[in-house]
């Protein structure tokens, strides 16, 4: 892809957008391609570390889903070898807001800003619904406005449903910086090459805990074990690299 052209639309009808950013860390703008144009939710295809302005950074991964509003100022840091590479759906902003509004009453307080959370995440049938949708609007397909505009509702209400139930039941965790930061450094460590066999006690040597307390943590804090994190990252990337390629699946 053109340098110029790291982040296309494929679809608008007005009321939704769908969108493919495909960003290489060699790009002179990687590390901050300026402020988020849009009112949208993202599904990484690539592991890269976002940080929001005044925010704690975090990974992106196939395992996520991340929100951005507009006007909403982000860096990133390469953590795969391909960039930033992410697939995002864009709605207005009253949309956005009347979803939220039905978990966070408080929504109307910060009109501009209706995602106050910068990632969630999405079931294994949320995934593939975004993917299959994503995939016939790259492809070029004439579809129907209705479909995909309803589709894309759906997808914004499924992982905020998602988000917001899981953090629901997370509130009483209170977790630490230093407890903030081995999670994302384990949660770096996962989303490197998938190929790579990893083995409890390295990943707990290596952030400065224990197999038990590592273990206990990061399901606390993810709601995922170690290893069902990393077969779903390393699925979602499987899936990424057999429809995005020519050659058989022999």
């Amino acid at each position: 892809m053109p340098a110029a052209q790291f982040d296309q639309i494929l679809y608008d009808s007005g009321l939704v957008r769908i969108g493919a950013f495909r960003c290489h860390p060699a790009h002179p703008s990687f590390q901050n391609t300026g402020p988020a144009q849009n009112y949208c939710f993202v599904f990484p295809r690539t592991a890269v570390e976002i940080q929001h302005e005044h925010e704690a950074a975090f990974v992106a991964n196939p395992n996520v889903v991340t929100f951005y509003n507009s006007g909403q100022n982000y860096s990133r840091n390469a953590i795969s070898p391909e960039g930033d590479c992410c697939d995002w759906f864009g709605l207005e902003p009253h949309i956005v807001r009347e979803v939220v509004r039905t978990f966070d009453r408080r929504v109307d307080e910060h009109p501009e800003r209706p995602f106050q959370v910068t990632r969630g995440w999405a079931d294994s049938s949320t995934y593939l619904l975004q993917r299959t949708l994503f995939s016939r609007s790259a492809s070029g397909e004439r579809l129907e406005p209705l479909l995909v505009e309803e589709t894309v509702l759906e997808l914004l209400s499924r992982v905020i449903t998602s988000t917001f139930s899981l953090s629901g039941t997370r509130r009483p965790l209170r977790i630490s910086v230093k407890q903030r930061d081995i999670i994302h450094d384990v949660e770096t460590i996962l989303s490197c090459d998938p190929e790579e066999r990893l083995a409890l006690k390295d990943i707990a040597a290596s952030v400065g805990s224990s197999p038990f307390h590592l273990c206990r943590l990061f399901r606390q804090v993810t709601g995922m074990k170690l290893h069902q994190y990393r077969l779903r990252f390393r699925l979602r990337a499987a899936l990424a690299a057999v429809v995005g390629s020519a050659k058989p699946l022999t």
